[in-house]
């Protein structure tokens, strides 16, 4: 703790150095060495660079919400945002079209830190959006996911099959790629090839032969996955299905003896079923070969330095939900005042939701019993999170993400 706590303050003090002009380095290159240092401290996933009228606005993402940095005087601006060019080797010269490129900054800690860079033109400039990625962590185990042991039972019945497609969704930031991570490093076994195919790749893992995706020079999701099938795999592990081709491969590997682990943007279960036939892929496919769908969602945990029980607020959206649910209208609930620990949030660290489902049929609604917001209401339960939090993050009824609210009225 007094060691983060230091590396925090080293980082203030960067920021100041690099604001006043005062060190011999570069101010441009020590400011933006101490913005990232701050944002890989605070365990930060992106850092936004966003030009407004009083000159750049910076912010980072912590725990799937972003926090303001203090803004760096006017005078170090297109400098600042220079060096980030620089970095990613993107352009100098082109700045009326977006522009991707990447970079590796070494964190405080001597951690490998993998930084995307996208540029987009804006009405007063550019804005920069920097996705941090820590290549030093190690694979998550699936007990450290959060399922429950229905969940986790449910999810390695399905990993111990030699074929069949396992697919997660969920929007941007829901934790997909966690999940896909510690089901591979679960499967990995001296008899047994996994190999992936990512864009980009984000964890090494040891035992699994990762491809990354660069479009530049061909090496597309199609292209790769037809050279992968050739390679005699038994695991495949497709980072996103984003087109029909790429579900199209999928679900032929699938069914030719191969167990593929893949994700897709989806709101819940029901929405996941139905894009794979939106996508082009036929029915008789998917029946054949689709083992089970994981939806999930990251809410904010509770800090537990200042969170203190209170009195239940009421109100009748809250009942009719826990009662879809199944579960019974809590007397008291858990709230925070914020503190130095939570920064003033109330919040700290993230839990995982989850919902799954092996067809349409076996699909929950929205806060009926066994989904995301089922789950969610149990955490508030252990409080964990507050009723906030789930309702912002998982779908509701009538909301029509793939749903019919009547079949699940209580």
């Amino acid at each position: 703790m007094s060691t983060n706590a230091g590396s925090h303050t080293e980082s203030r003090h960067e920021l100041q150095r690099a604001r006043s002009g005062s060190d011999t380095i570069a101010p441009a290159v020590r400011l933006l060495d101490a913005v990232l240092t701050e944002a890989i401290l605070a365990e930060a996933s992106d850092l936004h660079f966003e030009p407004d009228r009083s000159g750049l606005r910076i912010r980072m993402r912590v725990d799937g919400h972003l926090r303001d940095l203090a803004s760096p005087p006017a005078s170090l601006v297109p400098a600042l945002l220079t060096r980030v060019r620089l970095l990613a080797r993107a352009d100098l010269a082109e700045r009326r079209l977006p522009q991707d490129g990447r970079f590796t900054f070494a964190g405080p800690h001597g951690e490998r830190v993998d930084v995307r860079a996208a540029f987009l033109p804006v009405a007063r400039g550019e804005k920069i959006a920097l996705r941090l990625l820590r290549h030093g962590s190690a694979a998550p185990a699936l007990c450290d996911l959060g399922l429950a042991p229905r969940e986790r039972r449910r999810l390695e019945a399905a990993l111990a099959r030699s074929n069949g497609l396992i697919l997660v969704a969920g929007p941007t930031g829901s934790g997909k790629s966690t999940t896909l991570y510690a089901a591979i490093a679960a499967l990995r076994s001296p008899s047994r090839s996994v190999v992936s195919v990512e864009d980009p790749v984000e964890r090494d893992v040891e035992g699994v032969s990762q491809v990354p995706i660069d479009d530049v020079v061909g090496r597309s999701f199609g292209a790769v996955l037809r050279a992968l099938l050739r390679q005699d795999p038994d695991v495949l592990m497709v980072g996103e299905i984003r087109d029909g081709e790429s579900a199209r491969i999928a679900c032929r590997a699938a069914l030719t003896g191969h167990l593929v682990l893949s994700s897709v943007h989806a709101s819940d279960t029901r929405e996941a079923l139905l894009r794979l036939p939106e996508m082009g892929v036929a029915d008789y496919l998917i029946d054949a070969t689709l083992s089970l769908v994981i939806a999930q969602r990251l809410v904010r945990r509770l800090c537990i330095h200042c969170r203190v029980s209170a009195a239940w607020p009421g109100g009748a959206d809250a009942g009719r939900l826990f009662a879809r649910a199944g579960v019974a209208l809590p007397a008291s609930t858990v709230v925070t005042a914020g503190c130095s620990h939570c920064n003033g949030s109330g919040y700290r660290g993230r839990i995982g939701l989850f919902e799954m489902a092996a067809g349409e049929d076996d699909a929950p609604v929205p806060f009926g019993p066994g989904s995301l917001g089922a789950a969610g209401l149990a955490q508030v339960l252990a409080g964990q999170t507050t009723f906030e939090e789930v309702l912002a993050h998982c779908p509701q009824p009538g909301s029509g993400l793939g749903c019919d609210d009547r079949e699940a009225q209580p």
